[in-house]
């Protein structure tokens, strides 16, 4: 069951403190069972006054992520949840509530398998999201849009969701948030064909789960290991962990979960060829598992038929893979209908049956060639997203349609006036020419105007951009009575990093805090490289805590990312300086308050802020 909630509570009316106590255990992670989750949204509810409406909604926004949803049955009433929330809460537009439905109906049509009539209403949903500058919502729904593009195999696009959402989850210090998004990260690596990297993640995640506890969430990322060990052809160490998830499922009782399972242990045996044993597991998840859960149903048939196949059981092995075939074509899974397919024919081939082995092949290579003409269709109609064909191909009528009257109006002038037509001829040529040179001109002063203001290497802007804007943030916050706040921080021991590293990595180092900074800040910040390894962030409208806590962000986020990347055994961190505008006229005061800020951070041990 997923337990999420989007967006910040605002301001509310009057203090709830077990309103929102319960608010925060749904948004912590926690695995809670339906029994409690019940519970905890009716005490949730009663808790609420009537004029309580920014609790009222949350309340609704917990009660459709929390919704039974085992079944279809299940999964379309919680549609049908949404849907009638959203009729009512269709103005005003766009509204918090209004895009977590759209998330939350997304989410269940994606498990009703109704993917190809989601995105619409989903990309609208997160589009809204940016208008109502909410940096929760946006990563929610990146990450939700990430996973669900991910199973649908368009991963180039998932990747990018998912990166973008991880970036905001870091910075809003969502730290369970982050690591289920971070899972989903891995297995698009893995089902892109990197099981290698998405191990790497995984086992970075389960770590974290099992540290703080989460019992529920280290189970599910374990068998996300087992699937990757899997991949990468480690089997008996994929049993391992899928028999760690069948006891903790087993304690739990569940036994729908334990034995899916099961089925994923027998999957493994067979690929070690122990038939008997993964025929022992099968036959136990088969009481436990119905049609209804058609991925499951689907793999439990194709290995009960691999395995009778391989004992010479031909004829019982046909019967399960007419099952598998059904659940397959029922789930939309292309993959496991090829290898129920091919695993129909080669039964038959066995039975000496020739005809329907043919038969079976032949469905198999028709299977093949609709995935193919599918994946086809998919990246045409990605390039027709991207490009925006329609328009081009309007905009190419209406220049074919331009040139025709202009060349009726050619002939009409040339009948009257011929001379009239060279000197307009002539002018045309000129003006041509005139503007060519003058589009030149202003490109090249533009060109040259951003190469002054911008820093080479990190493409930020340069030191002179940099206090040009600050002075002129300085001013509007005299005027106005506005705060404006400056962050002044530098890379610790960065000389180190150049001696002995090279100045190549250095200037990796560099780039990469550019981009981490960059990636943090609001798009009405300036962030400037003004000296080596001395940076300089633009606040406006940011009083001194809420630059504290943003330059504390900042100094955590780059600690705590993954140098090694960069270099073996690189650790990189920043000191940072704070000072915010009290009485200053000019920006030169209020950049040493910075600077001495900055040297107090690097007297305290670097790694740290302080402020003036």
């Amino acid at each position: 069951m997923l337990i999420t909630i989007t967006g910040k509570a605002n301001a509310t009316p009057s203090d709830n403190p077990r309103a929102d106590e319960i608010y925060r255990l749904f948004d912590s992670g926690e695995f809670l069972p339906e029994e409690r989750v019940n519970k905890l949204l009716a005490e949730y509810k009663s808790t609420l006054a009537a004029n309580d409406s920014i609790r009222q909604q949350l309340h609704i926004r917990l009660t459709c992520w929390n919704l039974p949803a085992e079944t279809p049955e299940q999964l379309n009433a919680a549609v049908d949840y949404a849907n009638e929330y959203l009729k009512i809460y269709s103005q005003p537009s766009p509204s918090l509530i209004q895009v977590d439905l759209q998330y939350c109906k997304a989410w269940y049509l994606h498990y009703l398998n109704k993917n190809n009539v989601l995105f619409d209403d989903l990309n609208t949903a997160i589009e809204n999201a940016y208008l109502l500058e909410d940096p929760r919502l946006i990563a929610d729904g990146r990450s939700i849009r990430g996973t669900i593009l991910s199973y649908k195999g368009h991963f180039s696009a998932a990747l990018e969701d998912l990166i973008k959402a991880q970036n905001l989850y870091d910075t809003l210090n969502t730290p369970y948030w982050a690591n289920v998004n971070l899972g989903e990260l891995a297995n698009t690596y893995r089902r892109f064909g990197d099981a290698k990297t998405a191990l790497k993640y995984q086992l970075k995640i389960e770590q974290y789960y099992r540290k703080n506890k989460q019992l529920f969430a280290a189970t599910q990322i374990n068998t996300d290991i087992a699937y990757s060990l899997e991949e990468l052809g480690q089997y008996q160490q994929a049993i391992d962990r899928f028999k760690q998830s069948h006891a903790f499922w087993l304690n739990e009782k569940e036994p729908a979960a334990a034995a899916n399972m099961s089925v994923n242990i027998g999957g493994n045996l067979i690929k070690l060829r122990r038939f008997t044993q993964a025929q022992k597991q099968l036959e136990q998840a088969e009481k436990f598992i119905t049609s209804n859960n058609n991925g499951s149903y689907g793999y439990l048939n194709l290995y009960l038929a691999e395995v009778h196949h391989q004992l010479g059981q031909h004829k019982i092995a046909l019967t399960y893979t007419q099952k598998a075939q059904s659940a397959f074509r029922e789930s939309e899974n292309t993959r496991g209908l090829n290898q129920a397919l091919m695993l129909t024919s080669t039964i038959y081939e066995a039975l000496a049956q020739w005809s329907d082995a043919y038969y079976s092949l032949s469905a198999y290579v028709d299977s093949h060639l609709a995935l193919d003409k599918q994946s086809i269709s998919d990246r045409n109609a990605e390039m027709q997203t991207r490009f925006d064909t329609n328009k081009i191909q309007s905009e190419n009528e209406w220049l074919v349609q331009r040139d025709k009257d202009k060349e009726q109006q050619l002939q009409i002038l040339q009948r009257n006036e011929q001379m009239q037509i060279i000197i307009i001829v002539l002018v045309a040529i000129i003006l041509a020419i005139v503007s060519v040179f003058a589009y030149r001109q202003v490109m090249r002063k533009q060109q040259f105007k951003a190469l002054a203001l911008t820093d080479e290497l990190t493409n930020l802007s340069n030191r002179r951009d940099t206090y040009t804007q600050g002075q002129r943030f300085l001013k509007t916050a005299k005027q106005s009575g506005k705060p404006f706040s400056i962050i002044s921080f530098d890379a610790d021991h960065f000389k180190k990093v150049n001696d002995n590293l090279g100045h190549e990595i250095g200037d990796k180092v560099l780039i990469k805090l550019a981009s981490i900074c960059s990636s943090m800040m609001r798009e009405t910040d300036v962030v400037g490289r003004v000296g080596g390894e001395e940076f300089l962030i633009l606040l406006p409208n940011i009083d001194k805590q809420q630059a504290i806590d943003i330059a504390t962000r900042l100094i955590d986020t780059i600690a705590n990312y993954d140098w090694c990347q960069i270099s073996p055994n690189l650790v990189q961190t920043v000191s940072a300086g704070v000072a915010s505008y009290s009485n200053e006229t000019e920006l030169s005061p209020l950049l040493l308050k910075a600077d001495k800020a900055l040297y107090s951070a690097k007297a305290a041990g670097r790694n740290c802020v302080k402020a003036e």
